[in-house]
């Protein structure tokens, strides 16, 4: 909760200054929590040396804090008379950012300490030095701390800054995120069996689980299914006229040519000429053990390239790729599109967590992230995150899940999915009838089998499974924002009622994965790939054939999503739907031949997420529900308009 805390004090900022450019020197505050839980007393290993030369970012707030906030809710609230009147990158500066008069004072600052202002950007001051400067300039000296990562610097206490500086970064253990997808099937060509719809093709010769004989699962979906489900695709409705911005790390060298493969291969046109873009600095990347790979974040790239463009084949997309996984990089990438105002939407497929050992996203860093996302809110700029691929995040969904944080402490909303400024998006499992029509949707949550025994005592083990991939969501650290009021139940709200994730839903189960195009090892391969990673594209793409419905940027979703709630809309999912038919839903995966079948087969047992259930109404599994055709209608229908 210490966020929450935080939230009205921090992330506030500074008051208006009339008191001259030294102003802001004079005006400090200590910024709770930027001394983290990890820097113990009994895990000092002692101070860092005088002279060793230190690095850190001073993140600025905003000029006028109550302001802000105000024309937020204005510009964000269907019912307004001012909703979705923006401002352009230059009229948020002139409103809103703090000015060179501030800038100038904060570096004189600095320097007076001894340090060096080494870039100046509208969002932070980056500083380095040594450490006996950073000591003198912040009021905290820097040590070492033994952790079960190794030892990392931070400091000893809260530092102290000027009231115009809500957050420092750099000083202790990195802030990093992993992508959320995961590669779940063989390449297209391997000899493996999947169903052309649920249920086709019995698992014949593999035993019976919960009772029945199972099926094998269907053949990854290609974007034509996936339009037709959610009922994209049509001729006012494939984004013309939008741009989805997609932020990762690093950047694919065989991209978009993967891209324009893919849509070949599935059906669909690949871009034209201009249609897709990019910003990659290889020479700047930072690599590291810290960060999954270059080619780990590829295939996150692909996923989310292939996805935007699949639902919304005329949409431009700018990929921009960031120098790392760590926060101060992500955040440039962030900060790329927002000041630039590049893009109608901003997709992010990847995480981290606020509650973890060591802990090193501080809530100084998470309030610098949530400034970042209110601006892009002002600039009628939608940002939509992955809601996670752990259930809950918990330390026993962690146990045994195959795309979580194992740092976790506590079960918790993933960041930062979890802000109070993005759209949360969740995942869930699809299944399609016979003639391709939408069937039914259960939340995104894998329990797994494997075989066991030989001859009469083969069996599928153990029963029930082990959690291996569900969709995130859940409550986060900031208290209840008002499009959530009287719309999530207090019972899910929590006392008192804070944010609930996710927001919406959308298909994204590796037992049932969607296909995506890449070049691995020099070959072009389509496999199989799951996880709130293909989901949140896939919204993003659904809100860029909306735009085109309505003909103006639709810029922060979340309040005409609550208000949409409940209508049809959406397809309000639960674990056991009623199309389903009574039991439990199983599919088997064939993966494709191995010496050994217990690699070869999986039995998933669907609906299952840790710690995490839908049901009726809105739910931390999969939100609101997922969007049904009725969802595009309604922007066809009313122009996006409730008034």
């Amino acid at each position: 909760m210490a966020c929450a805390a935080l939230l009205g004090t921090a992330l506030a900022g500074p008051a208006a200054h009339a008191d001259g450019p030294d102003a802001p020197a004079a005006h400090r505050h200590v910024l709770p929590g930027s001394h983290p839980g990890y820097a113990t007393e009994s895990a000092d290993t002692g101070p860092v040396p005088a002279e060793e030369r230190l690095t850190a970012r001073l993140q600025l707030g905003s000029r006028d804090p109550a302001g802000l906030a105000s024309f937020l809710k204005d510009v964000t609230d269907p019912h307004s008379p001012v909703y979705r009147h923006f401002l352009t990158p230059e009229q948020y500066r002139q409103r809103f950012a703090l000015g060179p008069q501030e800038h100038r004072a904060i570096a004189r600052w600095l320097t007076e300490a001894g340090l060096t202002v080494t870039r100046d950007t509208p969002h932070y001051l980056e500083v380095s030095g040594p450490a006996k400067a950073v000591q003198q300039a912040l009021g905290s000296s820097i040590h070492r701390y033994r952790t079960a990562r190794g030892d990392v610097s931070a400091p000893t206490g809260d530092v102290s800054v000027p009231d115009t500086v809500i957050a420092v970064s750099g000083l202790s253990a990195p802030a990093a995120a992993r992508p959320l997808s995961q590669r779940t099937t063989a390449p297209t060509g391997t000899p493996a069996v999947c169903s052309d719809h649920f249920g086709q093709k019995p698992a014949t010769g593999l035993p019976s689980a919960y009772g029945r004989t199972t099926a094998y699962s269907p053949c990854p979906y290609v974007p034509a299914q996936l339009r037709h489900a959610y009922g994209a695709g049509g001729p006012g409705a494939t984004g013309k006229g939008a741009t989805i911005s997609i932020v990762d790390a690093y950047g694919s060298a065989s991209m978009p040519a993967d891209a324009d493969r893919f849509a070949k291969a599935t059906g669909d046109r690949p871009f034209r000429p201009g249609q897709y873009r990019q910003q990659v600095t290889p020479k700047d990347w930072n690599v590291g053990p810290v960060c999954a790979p270059p080619g780990a974040w590829a295939g996150e790239q692909a996923l989310d390239i292939d996805m935007a463009h699949g639902l919304a084949p005329d949409a431009n997309v700018l990929y921009v790729g960031a120098n790392s996984c760590l926060d101060n990089d992500l955040m440039d990438a962030e900060a790329t599109v927002i000041d630039g105002r590049l893009a109608d939407s901003i997709s992010n497929s990847w995480a981290e967590i606020i509650h973890s050992d060591p802990g090193h996203l501080t809530p100084d860093l998470v309030n610098a992230w949530n400034l970042l996302f209110e601006q892009a809110a002002a600039e009628g700029i939608g940002v939509y995150f992955a809601a996670g691929d752990c259930g809950d995040s918990s330390p026993g969904a962690a146990e045994t899940g195959v795309n979580c944080d194992a740092k976790t402490t506590a079960a918790q909303a993933d960041f930062p999915s979890g802000s109070p400024w993005v759209t949360s998006v969740g995942g869930t499992t699809l299944a399609l009838d016979r003639h391709g029509d939408y069937a039914w949707e259960t939340s995104m949550g894998d329990e797994l089998s494997v075989l066991t025994g030989t001859g009469t005592q083969r069996a599928w083990g153990p029963v029930p499974g082990v959690f291996a991939f569900g969709g995130g969501g859940g409550l986060s650290d900031f208290p209840q924002p008002w499009y959530q009021h009287g719309r999530v139940p207090a019972q899910a709200a929590g006392a008192p009622a804070r944010r609930a994730t996710p927001d919406v839903a959308m298909e994204g189960d590796g037992a049932l994965p969607v296909l995506v195009g890449l070049t691995d090892g020099g070959q072009f391969q389509l496999v199989g790939f799951g996880g709130t990673s293909a989901a949140t594209p896939a919204f993003a793409a659904l809100q860029a054939d909306a735009q085109q419905e309505t003909g103006r940027p639709l810029g922060f979703a979340n309040p005409l999503l609550y208000a949409l709630g409940g209508t049809p809309a959406f397809r309000d999912v639960t674990d056991q739907p009623a199309a389903a038919g009574p039991g439990p839903l199983t599919a088997v995966r064939d993966y494709g031949p191995s010496d050994d079948e217990k690699n070869r087969y999986v039995l998933y047992a669907l609906g299952r997420d840790y710690g995490l259930h839908a049901g009726p109404g809105y739910d931390y599994a999969t939100g609101l529900g997922s969007p049904a055709p009725g969802y595009l209608q309604w922007f066809r229908r009313t122009g996006g308009s409730l008034r």
